[in-house]
């Protein structure tokens, strides 16, 4: 599992003497697709209270690293014990999942569910530009072709429309996402907690 450190430490680095940068993807069109690679970034007034939330959220990330250490040594140990941990496989591969954290890591500040939404319409399009290629290779007819892209433009258009009004959500709404973030944290932590003094 990776680290939550280096989410934090990104969260960290978006916080600045006058104010905070609030990061969330946007489009980058490329060969391979579009990515959530390419940033935006708009700035915003850090309040007492989103320091207090962003500390809280330090800590809670902390936590969860240091649970998720915990939980690879206790795993590690286990299987050189010879011991089953096949009752646990669906926990730990949940586990797996809440390691990578990404509505943080890159700098985005992103809910669950729109980093959810952004990954299947990135999938969706990159699924669209295979077909492309394989459409090319069989030569098929243009008209088919031009159909395709079509899609694979209108795909794209409606990603970007929703990394703008996440732009939005994020400059206007701040403090409410990180209560989103800190409750999910704490959600994430309890069940890796939980899972840690599960496992033999």
């Amino acid at each position: 599992m990776r680290t939550i450190r280096r989410a934090v430490a990104v969260m960290l680095a978006l916080i600045v003497a006058a104010g905070l940068f609030v990061a969330v993807p946007a489009a980058s069109a490329g060969q391979s697709g579009v990515s959530a690679q390419g940033v935006a970034v708009a700035r915003g007034k850090l309040t007492d209270a989103d320091k207090a939330k962003l500390e809280l959220l330090k800590n809670l990330y902390k936590q969860i690293a240091e649970t998720e250490k915990a939980i690879r040594d206790k795993v590690k140990a286990a299987r050189t014990a010879g011991k089953d941990l096949t009752p646990y496989a669906a926990d730990l591969k949940t586990a797996e999942r809440y390691s990578v954290h990404r509505q943080i890591s890159r700098g985005l500040m992103l809910t669950e569910a729109e980093r959810q939404q952004l990954e299947a319409m990135d999938t969706s399009i990159r699924s669209l530009e295979r077909q492309l290629v394989q459409l090319r290779k069989a030569k098929a007819p243009q008209a088919t072709i031009d159909a395709l892209k079509a899609q694979i433009k209108a795909a794209r258009s409606a990603r970007d429309a929703f990394a703008k009004s996440i732009r939005t959500a994020a400059l206007n709404q701040f403090s409410a996402r990180l209560d989103l973030l800190v409750a999910d944290a704490n959600m994430k932590l309890a069940f890796l907690q939980s899972l840690l003094a599960r496992l033999p």
